[in-house]
């Protein structure tokens, strides 16, 4: 699992180190840097999808779009060198990059490792599973595909792994490929008994939206595919223009979270999109129940509901608090990059609340009832 990343001379951080646990939350204000946070891991991953080593990483992908060198480096840095650092437990791999204004790519200029106490094979191995990591990186976007009428399948071969898309568009193609597997144990709902793919999918969905189910009907001669849902089991199945957008943004998030290997990464921005304050909150326990079942998610989240549906599932005991880390983005100053990371206990309570940090309602509330 990657234990932690750092960046440097990147956008608005001069120096940034997060640490990063079976679920990570990256909360706080608007332009705050938590994209920015995540930009990294996108671009380490997109450039490490091909057979071949890159020396030139771009910056435009399938992943993220980040423009040019000069989009990229802070306004007051023009010499240093891009660095990136990603920690396990047991190395650090380190890359500095030469930027070059104009440029829409950044050239390796070193790649290195620090180690303790390993041998060169195990520096080697570590090496090459902090890189098969990154480019197996699953990456969901706050803009999703919504109501289209289909879906198109990706150009990958059988044994790949599930390339869900950043707007959730290959989400169909892999409910059709995995539709009868058997869902490991440790991931399946605790109130669906049937263990196959297309179960757990109904389960899980059903804990957000009473009820829904899903579907996908192949169009073969056409390769494209036709999504659809229902809010019972005896309902008639709908497209996903006349069902809403909170089904079809869940869906490929928990299309994700059930194929995604043991310690695969999944990025998510905005799990919460389009979805009732209920619905958000039982979210944050379904990212935290996968989380405690081998998947590393982070997330890019703006929603008091799905922290507070982690906070739960931390107290129920799904997953240990040691495994939940939360980062607060309050914006980078001349005095430092602005990053608070509240810890979280085995009740789920978090003693540090920076200002800022989902504490609107109580204002409101405050100006509402006269207090202020």
């Amino acid at each position: 699992m990657i234990s932690g990343f750092q960046i440097k001379n990147f956008k608005c951080f001069e120096d940034l180190s997060l640490a990063l646990g079976h679920l990570t939350l990256l909360t706080g204000f608007n332009g705050g840097g938590k994209s920015t946070a995540i930009q990294p891991l996108l671009l380490l991953s997109q450039n490490m999808r091909s057979s071949n080593a890159p020396t030139n990483y771009a910056l435009n992908g399938l992943l993220t779009q980040l423009g040019t060198v000069g989009d990229v480096l802070p306004s007051d840095v023009s010499t240093a060198p891009v660095e990136f650092f990603i920690r396990t437990d047991l190395i650090t791999l380190h890359w500095s990059f030469l930027a070059r204004a104009g440029d829409r790519f950044l050239t390796i200029k070193t790649k290195d490792t620090a180690i303790d106490n390993v041998s060169v094979r195990q520096e080697m191995d570590a090496t090459l599973k902090i890189e098969r990591t990154l480019s197996k990186l699953i990456y969901i976007s706050a803009v999703r595909e919504g109501t289209a009428d289909a879906f198109p399948s990706p150009n990958v071969s059988d044994d790949e792994f599930s390339t869900i898309g950043v707007d959730g568009r290959f989400a169909p193609y892999w409910y059709v490929q995995m539709a009868d597997e058997e869902v490991s144990v440790e991931r399946r709902h605790p109130k669906e008994p049937a263990g196959t793919f297309r179960k757990q999918v109904d389960a899980w969905m059903g804990a957000l939206f009473r009820s829904a189910q899903a579907n996908v009907q192949a169009l073969p001669q056409v390769s494209l595919l036709c999504l659809q849902f229902r809010l019972s089991e005896i309902g008639p199945w709908r497209r996903p223009a006349n069902i809403g957008y909170g089904l079809t943004y869940a869906f490929p998030i928990l299309v994700a979270l059930l194929t995604a290997r043991k310690d695969q990464v999944v990025v998510i921005d905005s799990p919460e999109a389009h979805l009732h304050p209920s619905a958000q909150s039982e979210m944050g326990r379904i990212l935290a129940h996968f989380a405690g079942a081998g998947v590393q998610i982070v997330v890019e989240t703006h929603s008091d509901h799905l922290l507070n549906g982690a906070r739960l599932a931390v107290k129920e005991g799904r997953l240990p608090h040691s495994s939940l880390q939360i980062h607060f983005f309050s914006g980078a100053t001349s005095e430092g990059h602005g990053v608070v990371s509240p810890t979280v206990d085995s009740e789920g309570r978090v003693y540090e609340w920076p200002t800022g940090f989902f504490d609107q309602s109580e204002k409101d509330f405050s100006l509402l009832a006269g207090w202020e």
